[in-house]
């Protein structure tokens, strides 16, 4: 015991009060037995050929640094190195392979470079900070990884590395003091023994700003959450794996899927496996996922499909149809140039050849569905050509009720011929705003005693030749 002091003393720096104490390791093999330990009030440096076989406990205030050509621990290592202080670093030149590593006591420990812990990683209610780097627990136990209220956080490619041997579940206790804090844990089940090792990382941020475009999305994909998303990779292995992502609906908001960034690029629904609420964390779960091509991993809000433009329909060539899409709250139309709105779910469509119109349908969570309706224009029949019409009427189809004596009101030359008829014009959605039996030929754009608005509108005009009704239609523009 004698001969163990007097080397430790022999590699241990002081320095003035004023400044903190360190131990320095610039080649000596360290031994700390069973039942033994080691206390290093400040910082620890590890250089040259410094080694340890550690067996017990090394206490550690201060950083961590290991910049020796080596795994700073022997393979036989079992010991315990505890991170007791307040903000702490492990960093250096070389990565340092622990066997178990333990984060206590005050703020935040931090892995500026790769950290391996061979047996088990306790957070307890430490952040382990390891920016764009990783620790990698190679104990491929399911609890080799533990915690109270601890995680680990990192940025870009970090993260945290498990090895797994077993098809049960595997926790990755990750998270973020970044902006709001957030604790957001994944477990993955693989779905065999096999050895697999999968990466996790939590990214407390808008996809967006790390190049994953939320509003790249495949349009049944309503919304992707705007707050964080997760990393996934599998970096071993072949396995499938149930993926579950837990989230606090208190704070994050509902969500109803799961969504993974492909390559098109786009986000695109997994679908989820299995959605529960719970107190404080949620969770989403997809079972049986191998595609681990693109690391993102969100919670979005997804649709199934909805818009429906209605049953294929026929019109008569010079006759007007109405469209009749369902499904959402909002539509725009294509091949507009024939309806009467392009932005209405029942547009009016004067088609003068066979058209099939293509209408984008929005529901209340965002998403956006297309469908399309074909109208197929059939001949008049021959005593209703245009020819025929043009001859025995003039429909005006523009008048300017402003009392100036010209082109005031809607008069059709020659209907005084057919005494019994009727004329009904139509607003551009559908609405009838003006109905006559017989039509007086004195209409000056008013309904019921007030001035209808500048627009085009649609008149149906029925007339009664050789004992059959006819009917003729078309746009009617009002200009004030």
């Amino acid at each position: 015991m004698k001969q163990f002091l007097l080397f430790l003393l022999s590699i241990i720096f002081f320095v003035p009060k004023a400044q903190q104490a360190f131990w320095s390791n610039a080649g000596a093999f360290v031994s700390v037995r069973e039942s033994a330990f080691l206390s290093i009030q400040g910082d620890a440096f590890n250089a040259d050929t410094g080694f340890y076989h550690n067996r017990d406990t090394i206490f550690v205030t201060g950083d961590w640094k290991h910049d020796a050509n080596n795994r700073c621990f022997d393979s036989i290592n079992t010991g315990w190195v505890v991170m007791h202080g307040n903000d702490q670093h492990i960093w250096g030149n070389s990565i340092t392979h622990f066997q178990h590593l333990v984060l206590k006591n005050q703020g935040v420990k931090y892995g500026d470079t790769d950290v391996v812990v061979n047996g088990n990683l306790f957070l307890t209610d430490r952040e382990f900070n390891m920016n764009e780097n990783t620790v990698f627990v190679t104990n491929s136990n399911t609890n080799a990884v533990q915690h109270t209220s601890g995680f680990v956080s990192s940025l870009q490619d970090g993260g945290l590395s498990r090895h797994t041997t077993s098809d049960s579940v595997y926790l990755y206790p990750v998270g973020s003091s970044l902006g709001i804090a957030r604790y957001r844990p994944i477990e993955l089940t693989p779905t065999s023994n096999r050895f697999n090792r999968y990466k996790v990382r939590f990214a407390n941020v808008d996809a967006t700003l790390e190049g994953f475009d939320r509003n790249e999305k495949y349009h049944l994909v309503c919304e992707v959450n705007p707050n964080w998303y997760h990393k996934v990779w599998r970096t071993w292995g072949s396995d499938s794996v149930s993926m579950k992502i837990f989230y606090d609906q208190a704070a994050d908001g509902s969500w109803n899927d799961m969504v993974h960034w492909q390559n098109v690029p786009e986000w695109q629904a997994m679908p989820k496996t299995l959605q529960a609420q719970g107190t404080p964390f949620s969770f989403m779960q997809r079972d049986n996922w191998s595609n681990f091509g693109y690391s993102p991993y969100a919670l979005a809000n997804t649709s199934v499909s909805f818009a429906d433009a209605g049953a294929d329909t026929s019109v008569i060539n010079g006759n007007f149809v109405q469209l009749n899409a369902t499904g959402g709250i909002d539509y725009k139309w294509r091949d507009a140039s024939t309806l009467t709105d392009s932005m209405i779910a029942n547009p009016l469509a004067f088609p003068l050849v066979n058209t099939t119109y293509f209408v984008t349908v929005t529901n209340n969570l965002g998403c956006e569905d297309y469908d399309s309706v074909r109208v197929k224009v059939l001949p008049r029949p021959k005593e209703e050509t245009t020819v025929e019409v043009d001859t025995v009427f003039f429909i005006p189809n523009t008048i300017t009720p402003n009392n100036d004596g010209y082109n005031d009101v809607w008069y059709i030359k020659g209907l005084e011929r057919f005494p019994d008829n009727n004329v009904r014009i139509l607003n551009r959605w559908g609405d009838e705003v003006f109905f006559e039996e017989p039509y007086g030929n004195v209409w000056q754009g008013f309904w019921n005693g007030n001035p209808l608005p500048g627009a085009t509108y649609y008149y149906v005009l029925k007339v009664k030749m050789k004992g059959e009704w006819k009917s003729f239609s078309g746009p009617l523009t009002i200009i004030r």
